[in-house]
């Protein structure tokens, strides 16, 4: 739903004079010296003066004074949040601190520069070193503490917002997200044909990525009414390795009618196809239907460079495969919804593996609002996975809140998950002796939980936000109660 809202909004605006089409390319080369004078003048070409015709023919022409545009004021924004997390399972605990916060302005220098901070900590304050057990993960093992700054960059823009150059740390949103330490130019999306260049040196929380870097151009435009199409290049080049991934992505939106959107996607990776998706998403004339339904295929293209295929050593080469997905969402009444949904996944290889398996997934969700003081819902989920496996969830939670001041909710859920453990080797003792066979043992297994939740929020002031939740699963496997809690305070200002 929120890409549809980004249709809305954005996508299908009237579109601009054509003259913006033939500043494209001056500005895809001469990106840094476009922005320049637009940002730094001081006035607009509306602010000129403006001669007034005489009253008769004997008069002497009067200009007026030059009128002054309209200033605009500057915005500040800011939130801290600290969030506190306890875990307990059989016997260890884990307990973290994790602290986001971020910082913003707009509109400076009276509408033509902004700027944006964010970031986040993490320490683990149990302090003990992990081995095995429980918790295994890198943000659990003992000690750890870390500080990332996630987006720390300047924009500066003309007043209409049709030039930007963005310098700094960010992230790229029409290249796969990626983070870089660089520089973005951002010309006339907003018009008839539009587009940007990037490039910078890769942001990496983990290992060195000293002397790669990430670069590229994207082109967007309008060819006809109701359509938005964008065409993306980027290089990845990895210094250490000496190579480098080619990256084509290709995003088309269209409007087909008032209550009508499509959308499909395509992706090349080093001349081998990567990925391709179409969706559809409709509403009802009255709103109280909407449908939404897709399919999208990955094919096996092979990156050159870690960062196209991060899981690699653990899971192997990713298999291709198709997924389908549809749901639908039905007022039964004004106070009543509906919204069942289903999904599968179809994997061309006839053995497919642990982490590229064939599923369906079918779930549906009843929610019941009489008024905006009381909500509640009551989900089912059912997956029925390759080799006779399958999961069953349900789950209900009910919710109560006062305006903005305040809301509580609280719930349980129900999981059962079957599932066969094969051993390879058999073992038979015979005399004291152990005799090992070849015939492996298949064991059917169906264990079950049952999980409580609570989850509050409090706006203590109105900078002050608190949160709380806590969840207690009870597993058939287990002796001892799992316990997962969470507090968190947030400021804004």
């Amino acid at each position: 739903m929120r890409e549809v809202s980004c249709i809305r909004k954005s996508c299908f605006r009237p579109a601009r004079p054509d003259g913006a089409c033939c500043l494209l390319w001056a500005g895809l080369l001469l990106s840094f010296s476009v922005l320049a004078p637009v940002v730094c003048c001081g006035a607009d070409a509306s602010e000129a003066p403006v001669s007034k015709p005489a009253t008769n023919s004997t008069a002497e022409t009067v200009t007026s004074p030059p009128q002054a545009s309209a200033a605009i004021p500057a915005h500040y924004a800011g939130r801290v949040r600290l969030d506190y997390e306890y875990r307990s399972q059989g016997g260890q605990q884990d307990e973290d601190l994790f602290g986001y916060w971020s910082a913003s302005g707009r509109d400076l220098q009276n509408g033509r520069v902004d700027f944006y901070l964010s970031g986040r900590m993490h320490s683990d304050l149990d302090g003990s070193t992990r081995s095995e057990g429980t918790f295994r993960s890198l943000d659990d093992a003992g000690g750890v503490i870390e500080n990332r700054l996630q987006q720390a960059y300047l924009e500066a823009h003309d007043r209409p917002g049709d030039l930007r150059l963005r310098v700094g740390r960010q992230y790229l949103d029409v290249a796969d997200y990626m983070q870089v330490d660089g520089v973005q130019a951002i010309l006339f999306e907003n018009g008839r044909l539009g587009g940007r260049v990037f490039g910078g040196v890769p942001v990496s929380y983990y290992s060195s990525v000293a002397g790669d870097y990430y670069g590229g151009v994207s082109l967007v435009g309008r060819p006809w009414s109701g359509n938005r199409t964008r065409l993306t290049f980027s290089q990845y080049a990895d210094d250490s390795l000496g190579t480098y991934d080619n990256s084509y992505f290709l995003d088309v939106r269209q409007q087909i009618t008032d209550g009508v959107w499509s959308r499909g996607r395509a992706s090349v990776l080093n001349d081998e196809f990567r990925m391709g998706s179409v969706d559809v998403t409709c509403f009802s004339p009255s709103a109280e239907t909407s449908y939404y339904a897709g399919a999208s295929r990955w094919g096996a293209a092979t990156a050159r460079t870690g960062v196209y295929s991060p899981l690699y050593e653990l899971l192997g080469e990713q298999e291709p495969y198709t997924h389908f997905y549809a749901r639908m969402s039905y007022a039964i009444c004004p106070t009543l919804m509906i919204s069942p949904g289903a999904s599968c996944q179809l994997v061309d290889r006839n053995r497919a593996d642990y982490s590229n398996r064939d599923y369906r997934d079918y779930d549906l969700t009843l929610t019941y609002e009489p008024n905006r003081l009381f909500s509640s819902s009551l989900s089912a989920q059912y997956w029925d996975l390759e080799s006779g496996e399958n999961f069953l969830g349900l789950s209900g939670e009910v919710r109560f809140r006062r305006s903005k001041s305040w809301e509580i909710g609280a719930g349980c859920s129900y999981a059962s998950y079957t599932y066969s453990s094969y051993s390879d080797i058999s073992y038979s003792f015979s005399g004291g002796g152990v005799e090992i066979t070849e015939d492996g043992t298949v064991t059917r297994e169906t264990p079950y939980s049952l999980t409580y939740f609570l989850r509050a929020k409090w706006h203590a002031t109105k900078y002050l936000i608190l949160r709380m939740q806590c969840d207690i699963e009870e597993d058939k496997e287990a002796s001892d109660l799992s316990i997962r809690g969470r507090a968190s305070a947030e400021v804004k200002f």
